[in-house]
């Protein structure tokens, strides 16, 4: 069938996957042709399709293919269009969160290898290209574990690598991230035969450009990045446990759970203020920093701690025998859920003040940061001119959170809505939590909201990881600010770091 008599056909009588397998020729033919008509017509099939009453196999089609036509739609439109943080917005998010649905599905992991690394490779590509690194490197490596030797997966990591070290203000920490970006596009380029040649050409010109800035005995040295975890082995397990699930406020391991990545070494950059003022911005980061450190460690001992603990002896309970569970390590985690979404305004707090949005500060909330309160919530003028790419995935980042109240409020990340009714329910309803049977629905009532205790955890986890990107995005995205800030001549000011022993 010609492009045209497609476009002209009718497809009531294609069963489903009949249909979504048309709605993927569709979005080829516009990304061919460079046509829109494909796309509207691959968009009306669609409006067909009862998505809950599809076989796993075709739901998994079926986002694929409509993140790809959104894509398509994307690099239609993006022709002659200004840089702007706003520009092609709806396209992005419904591509990302497409594509976030393809994953979600259980059958996901059960496809084909190389199904799984393009989903992978394609949200790691997008989440490098709105700023959001950190949730980059996690997808290309989530490719990389499936297909140690995907190709587009190793050279966008590399890329991925080199911009996250050009924000970083340690040279230290530059230079290793520069290395390992080096080793991961020399294993891209080992079969250039079967790389596409756009991204060839791309991944040669970043692997001429390591060579020429960087030493060559640097990049081709074996380096080790071992280190003492301590000889206290309720230390020691804590310190692996936060590296392996990547939570040290450390650039080092969003590169691999090496030992040197230990500490919470991330803080504030040289920054230039008015001589006289209080050091405002530290007080707060150190609070932010702690409140995470304390939410991650309650975490760790919720997850942990096995053995009742002695305060819940003389707590009396009468059993609902609704395999509901009630203990003090589970409440630990459900004041870290707490914690973590609190960090998030804080956030907010400290960029209001240091940008000078504007925002009254009984008012300011990570979601509300952004926009103008008016109609339409147009985007506010001091982001969407910003060049600061930190600054942009925090942006793109506070679409992975809900708001109720926020007319505003394109989501792309497919849990955000429950997510924060988990954050609700525990903060001001009933939230309970089951020993293992998959309860999770909402009484009839709406008093209570159940949900089983490993999937509690893993939400936890995930909200942990994306508290964790926003601190790093806001720290890199001061270091640019302070970079780009007109100079002036400053009297130095230098604190020492608070010693352990004066934590009380």
């Amino acid at each position: 069938m010609k492009a045209e008599e497609i476009l002209n056909a009718k497809f009531d009588e294609l069963s489903s996957g009949e249909k979504i397998q048309t709605i993927g020729e569709l979005v080829d033919l516009a990304a061919d042709f460079r046509d829109i008509r494909f796309l509207d017509k691959a968009f009306l099939i669609a409006e067909g399709l009862d998505l809950d009453r599809l076989q796993s196999i075709n739901r998994l089609n079926f986002y694929y293919f409509f993140a790809n036509a959104w894509s398509t739609k994307r690099l239609i439109n993006s022709q002659a269009k200004p840089n702007s943080w706003e520009y092609i917005k709806d396209e992005l998010i419904q591509e990302l969160y497409h594509l976030r649905k393809c994953i979600s599905i259980k059958d996901f992991e059960n496809s084909s290898q190389e199904f799984q690394c393009q989903v992978y490779t394609n949200l790691g590509n997008l989440f490098y290209s709105i700023g959001r690194f950190v949730e980059a490197l996690e997808y290309w490596n989530l490719a990389l574990k499936v297909i140690p030797d995907f190709h587009m997966a190793l050279g966008n990591k590399a890329r991925g690598l080199f911009e996250y070290a050009r924000l970083l203000y340690d040279d230290s920490h530059r230079n290793i991230f520069i290395y390992h970006a080096y080793n991961s596009i020399k294993e891209a380029l080992n079969d250039e035969e079967i790389v596409h040649p756009s991204a060839c050409r791309s991944f040669k010109d970043l692997l001429n450009h390591i060579q020429t800035k960087w030493p060559k005995e640097y990049l081709t040295s074996r380096h080790s990045f071992d280190y003492n975890l301590g000889k206290d082995k309720k230390l020691t397990t804590y310190r692996r446990w936060c590296l392996t699930h990547t939570l040290y406020l450390n650039p080092l391991n969003d590169l691999s759970p090496y030992n040197v990545a230990c500490h919470d070494i991330l803080h504030l950059p040289n920054m230039t203020v008015p001589v006289g003022d209080p050091p405002k911005y530290h007080s707060l980061f150190n609070q932010i920093k702690q409140e995470y450190g304390t939410a991650r460690f309650l975490f760790y001992e919720g997850l942990q701690l096995s053995k009742p603990n002695y305060s819940d002896k003389d707590i009396v309970l009468v059993d609902t025998l609704d395999y509901a569970e009630y203990s003090f390590n589970l409440e630990k985690v459900k004041i870290a859920y707490r914690l973590i979404y609190s960090l998030f305004d804080k956030i907010a707090y400290f960029l209001n003040s240091y940008l000078g949005v504007g925002i009254e500060n009984h008012k300011s909330s990570f979601r509300a940061l952004w926009h103008e309160p008016k109609k339409d919530s147009p985007l506010r003028t001091i982001f969407n001119e910003s060049r600061n790419e930190a600054l942009k995935g925090l942006y793109w980042l506070s679409k992975d959170l809900f708001s109720r109240d926020e007319a505003h409020n394109n989501v792309i990340e497919p849990e955000a809505k429950e997510l924060a009714e988990i954050r609700n329910f525990i903060e001001h309803k009933s939230f309970k939590v089951t020993k293992g049977y998959p309860l999770k629905m909402y009484d009839p009532d709406d008093l209570v909201y159940s949900i089983d205790r490993k999937s509690f955890e893993e939400k936890t986890l995930k909200q942990m990881k994306l508290v964790r990107s926003a601190i790093i995005y806001t720290i890199l995205a001061i270091n640019f600010e302070e970079k780009n800030k007109e100079f002036k001549p400053t009297v130095p000011l230098f604190f020492p770091t608070i010693e352990f022993k004066n934590k009380m």
